[in-house]
């Protein structure tokens, strides 16, 4: 078995996910001068990070260590819905790369780490074997990510879309089974 190569933090300018029926998977592509980065997930591997969005504590972008579990979770839905309301859906992705440092097919992620530094998340996504990819995202664009992954599974009939209060901010999640 080969060794694996560490990936590289891969600071990116966009950041598209879509669903592959054909496939039965998520395609991650991000974007950031001239190169793009491919990675697939499969169904499996997507709703343990989805459910892993829905239980664990990221830090938010206003984290205060003085705060209950509790306000944390509000705080933080507070922020996301702000962040999602904020961020751009509606430009397209950049299709112009001409280089893909993962092969032009991507990677079948294996495997993914998530680590927290600071206010980061960093996914490191690797394959069974070679190189893999790290996504490092702020707060903000963690809340993009998490929307986006959940609209996609809600695309591929993966989950059901979480039902939302009067302001629009998502109650507790509906599990598909």
């Amino acid at each position: 078995m080969a060794e694996q190569t560490p990936p590289n933090p891969l600071p990116q300018n966009q950041i598209n996910l879509s669903y592959n029926s054909v496939e039965d998977r998520i395609l991650i592509r991000a974007y950031e001068q001239g190169k793009e980065y491919r990675a697939w997930w499969t169904r499996r591997l997507a709703l343990r990070v989805y459910k892993l969005f829905n239980e664990h504590a990221f830090p938010t972008e206003n984290s205060a260590s003085h705060l209950q579990p509790e306000q944390l979770q509000s705080l933080g839905d507070i922020e996301k819905h702000g962040a999602v309301q904020q961020a751009d859906f509606s430009t397209p992705f950049q299709s112009d790369a001409n280089h893909y440092p993962l092969g032009e097919e991507g990677i079948l992620v294996q495997r993914i780490d998530i680590k927290t530094v600071d206010k980061l998340v960093r996914f490191i996504m690797l394959p069974a074997e070679g190189e893999g990819m790290t996504l490092t995202l702020p707060p903000g664009q963690r809340y993009s990510f998490e929307h986006m992954l959940q609209q996609v599974m809600v695309a591929a009939e993966w989950i059901q879309d979480k039902p939302a209060d009067s302001a629009g901010v998502p109650l507790k999640p509906i599990q598909a089974h």
